[in-house]
């Protein structure tokens, strides 16, 4: 017996600290980010916390197209007609700024001003706990360690057991530990990746999603004949396909992919 412990028994022992490791790294990624002060996400910072910056732009330069306050020009050009619509976040109001000459959808997205105001809508979002800070996504880093450090123990049990030629267990057991060995250091690689977004982010989200379930594209949901705010709820939470539904030559415009986008189709049944 290999460190005074059978091979069928270390196995048991080993998967049992893997289920511990891993209850602590889930735990961590769970827990931090869980509390945040301040208002709740307008539907602009919602789309970031969905998809990030393109998303939040789309969502805001489809508000101002639905107002009115956009049209389409010649060479794929975009130009902004009267005011913006009243009370409008920081980003819908830049994005209007920009739009004021005639310009392309990505010289609106490297417009300075815009880039301003996504900086200042990441801001409040960090500050107010729905994205994570560099130290809060270090710590759901380190929560990974302890997958790793199991890791690092069986694959030594098996080097010592090849060097010392002593037996580490039947040929069941050393096949077993280095199958769990390897799925742990994958399982804690896969763990290593941490979200942008906190936890009560996450859970905002699921809880819209799950009230709004009904906007989902995967669902081909009817858009013709619905208000601004249901299909900029629908964009926020889901994607730009509901853009790409109402309006498909501007969604083009401002970069929705109509192949990327589409949902998936529904299966054929199985003849009998």
């Amino acid at each position: 017996m290999l460190w005074g412990v059978s091979g069928p028994i270390f196995l048991l022992d080993y998967l049992g600290a893997v289920a511990v490791a891993v209850v602590i790294a889930v735990a961590v990624r769970e827990l931090t980010g869980r509390r945040t002060r301040g208002a709740t996400p307008d539907r602009v910072e919602l789309a970031y916390l969905t998809d990030r910056a393109l998303l939040a732009c789309q969502v805001g330069v489809a508000a101002l197209r639905r107002a009115g306050g956009v049209d389409v020009g010649e060479l794929a050009t975009l130009h902004a007609q009267g005011p913006p619509p009243a009370g409008s976040p920081a980003l819908v109001r830049a994005l209007h700024t920009a739009l004021r000459r005639p310009q392309t959808w990505a010289a609106v997205l490297a417009d300075p001003a815009v880039g301003r105001a996504l900086r200042r809508t990441v801001g409040r979002l960090v500050r107010d706990g729905w994205l994570l800070t560099p130290g809060q996504r270090r710590r759901i880093a380190l929560g990974t360690v302890p997958l790793f450090a199991v890791a690092a123990v069986g694959l030594t049990r098996l080097v010592d057991s090849a060097v010392e030629g002593r037996s580490a267990g039947g040929p069941a057991s050393v096949a077993g530990l280095l199958l769990c060995c390897l799925a742990t250091a994958l399982g804690g690689w896969w763990l290593t990746e941490v979200p942008e977004t906190g936890a009560a982010a996450r859970r905002l989200l699921r809880r819209l999603r799950r009230e709004h379930a009904d906007l989902d594209p995967e669902r081909r949901p009817v858009w013709q004949g619905r208000d601004t705010d249901t299909l900029l709820t629908g964009m926020a939470l889901f994607g730009p396909r509901p853009l790409l539904a109402v309006d498909p030559a501007f969604a083009v415009q401002v970069g929705v992919d109509p192949e990327r986008d589409r949902p998936r189709p529904d299966r054929k049944p199985a003849r009998r």
